[in-house]
């Protein structure tokens, strides 16, 4: 059992990893500075980590030394301080990547730190650092554990395709909290659409699908970008043209997200000419078994082309388009082609979208549904 070395800072009694005399000086310092702003140098802090790490080679010492940052970064997650709790695995992670570059052959495993910094982006909102910084977590994890343990316990692995049921992770409560967002849109895709998947097979079917990693680290991070941008919405704050280009570039996202999963499943895959939006639709409609053919696709596309507001509105409102209605499934086919096909090409305010993202959303997730269901 390793020793412990415990100070005071006004009020909080904090136990870190006894590191020696000098390492001990120096933690002491890096936390003091978060509570006054004074008394801690960075260089110095540094040079003596540095030193450290070059007398303490085991992967034990380098877990010993990364643990000590993270009773501070706990205490300022609780205070709301994310921006300095993201600084101090910033300070943990560039020392030993400067450790490294000056040691060429020698590693030092910085999965954790990776996590944590990725955790602290993600609660300030910084989504597109936070998801890169935990996807660095997840290379850390590839590099140094068995990939059998990866999928079994890795906190980076288990953010990034959304595995709720996994005990073993800090940041549990976002992914459940993803998942329950999830869920939300399928019960409506359960109960407005007659759909029969479940969470359950949700899971199995994309979530852990080996040949559709890639997509599900973009489904993952286009979850959390929509979530945000609905909360956004809902707080008008998207009522601008800036407004406008993120939503119609994460709808159009979602929109090439479902191109994605039908074209894995689509037997005419060798063949790019046959790749387009409108065969995989066609592909995913006849798999269906609806009526949504190539002749009704291009006729969709010529309305939105020539008035892409008034169809968006028909479609998503069940108007008729056709003098033989559309099904309301076959109507949300019909808008994820005019997003994916038309509305991502002309940078303009559309007050139009912020005021129905929510029923624009809810049609995309349920043509994902859909395809997942049919295809998978």
């Amino acid at each position: 059992m390793s020793n412990k070395f415990t100070f005071n800072i006004r009020e909080w009694q904090f136990s870190i990893e006894d590191l020696g005399a000098s390492m001990n000086e120096q933690f002491q310092k890096l936390y003091n500075y978060y509570f006054s702003g004074k008394g801690f140098e960075r260089r110095k802090f540094e040079y003596e980590s540095l030193n450290f790490f070059y007398n303490n080679n085991s992967t034990n010492d380098h877990d010993r030394y990364f643990n000590n940052f993270t009773p501070l970064w706990q205490f300022l997650l609780q205070q709301g301080s994310f921006f300095y709790a993201e600084q101090v695995w910033e300070i943990a992670v560039s020392i030993s990547k400067k450790w490294e570059e000056q040691n060429q052959n020698r590693k030092i495993y910085k999965g954790t730190s990776y996590y944590f910094r990725a955790v602290s982006c993600i609660l300030k909102e910084d989504l597109e650092k936070g998801f890169l910084l935990m996807h660095q977590a997840l290379e850390e994890d590839r590099r140094n554990v068995n990939p059998t343990d990866i999928q079994r316990s890795t906190p980076a692995y288990s953010f990034v395709i959304l595995d709720y049921e996994q005990q073993n992770q800090l940041f549990r409560k976002k992914v459940l909290e993803m998942a329950e967002f999830v869920e939300q849109r399928l019960y409506n895709y359960q109960t407005s659409r007659n759909g029969k998947i479940t969470m359950a097979e949700f899971k199995v079917k994309f979530l852990r699908n080996p040949g559709l990693v890639e997509q599900v680290f973009l489904f993952v991070f286009e979850l959390f970008h929509v979530k945000k941008l609905l909360s956004e919405n809902r707080q008008g704050l998207t009522q601008n043209v800036y407004g406008s280009m993120l939503m119609v570039q994460s709808i159009f996202t979602f929109s090439l997200l479902i191109d994605n999963i039908i074209k894995y499943k689509y037997s005419n895959h060798q063949d790019p000419y046959k790749q387009r939006f409108i065969d995989l639709l066609i592909f995913l409609s006849e798999k269906a078994n609806l009526k949504l053919d190539k002749s009704k696709l291009k006729e969709i596309n010529k309305m939105f082309t020539y008035d892409f507001h008034r169809t968006l509105d028909n479609l998503i409102n069940s108007r008729p388009v056709f003098n033989a209605k559309l099904q309301t499934i076959e109507e949300d086919i019909a808008v994820s082609y005019g997003f994916r096909n038309t509305a991502a090409h002309k940078i303009r305010d559309r007050p139009y979208i912020h005021e129905n993202l929510n029923k624009i959303v809810d049609r995309l997730f349920n043509v994902f549904f859909l395809a997942v269901e049919k295809l998978y």
